[in-house]
């Protein structure tokens, strides 16, 4: 029962404010998520595909699938990439599609990108299958069956073999739904922007053994700063394990496994730390990666 109160709030209150990034443990190679700069920055035809069940054996517990796209033009300044997900939550559902543009530069021995992204997000709530006490609740009488809204978001990504630092926001408008006409409107509420700052680098222990922290901030008014502290070692070039702290949320156990230079394979475990840990049995994540028409260069493989 405590746990189902506490999905509902929780589905409640993404309706309420429509606006939050999907979150998943191995954002590195899915980077369009939190940055549109990201586009284009693997210099091939890049798929990736993430699936992410999160707090397994709660009932509605949060549900996430992302498909990304993206590959730099023929110029290699102007690079291009698409994105699908649907995030869902005990009886709320979101689908986003968007489009993203980046423009990259050469400079200090990397490469400088400015993204732009854009795109329309569906919100479906059955607030019907509720279980209440209060059968008369106007409030849960009618299913949300789906409110379009459009979303931009903007970011810039410095990057280059060993190192990289980004910083997205990845709502550039804010909106809120209007309960009494039953459709979103625009604000100016920055309180909604939830900026993001990403960083890490590799260092080379050996020809074999390679370490890679990094970090990602991310910022929600309302709410502290969270953080993700990583730590990976990658090993003879087709192995990775690394952990990962999320501040007040969990500790994270990855591995990832690249056969080929082109494919790249790996599962995450969340293991939660919050005050819903007794509740459920952890978050698994798997995700698959696939580059065409790489420019193979087995001796320098990137790194994120």
């Amino acid at each position: 029962m405590r746990t189902s109160i506490l999905l509902l709030c929780l589905a409640m209150g993404l309706a309420a404010t429509a606006q939050h990034t999907p979150l998943t443990s191995q954002y590195l190679f899915n980077g369009l998520l939190i940055n549109p700069a990201y586009a284009g920055s693997r210099d091939a035809l890049a798929a990736n595909l993430t699936y992410r069940q999160q707090w397994v054996g709660m009932d509605g517990a949060p549900s996430t699938q992302v498909l990304s796209v993206h590959s730099p033009l023929k110029g290699r300044k102007l690079a291009l990439g698409a994105m699908l997900y649907t995030d869902r939550i005990g009886v709320s559902r979101e689908t986003g599609l968007t489009a993203n543009c980046a423009y990259r530069i050469k400079f200090r021995r990397g490469r400088l990108a400015f993204g732009l992204g854009a795109g329309a997000i569906l919100a479906q709530a059955r607030w019907t299958d509720v279980a209440l006490q209060d059968q008369q609740d106007a409030v849960y009488a009618v299913d949300t069956r789906g409110s379009f809204r459009p979303t931009f978001s903007g970011g810039v990504f410095y990057y280059k073999k060993t190192f990289f630092l980004g910083a997205s926001v990845p709502f550039l408008m804010g909106r809120r739904f209007d309960a009494e006409h039953g459709r979103w409107v625009a604000t100016a509420d920055l309180r909604q922007l939830q900026p993001m700052i990403t960083g890490g680098y590799v260092w080379s222990l050996s020809r074999e053994l390679k370490l890679k922290p990094s970090a990602l901030l991310r910022y929600r008014a309302g709410a502290n700063v969270q953080a993700d502290l990583n730590m990976n070692v990658f090993f003879m070039e087709h192995f990775t394990a690394g952990l990962s702290y999320r501040t007040e949320d969990a500790l994270v156990g990855m591995f990832e496994v690249m056969p080929t230079p082109q494919w790249r394979i790996g599962y995450s475990y969340d293991l939660g730390m919050s005050k819903i840990t007794p509740y459920h049995s952890g978050t698994h994540e798997l995700m698959l990666q696939y580059e065409l028409g790489y420019r193979i260069r087995v001796k320098d493989p990137r790194y994120f």
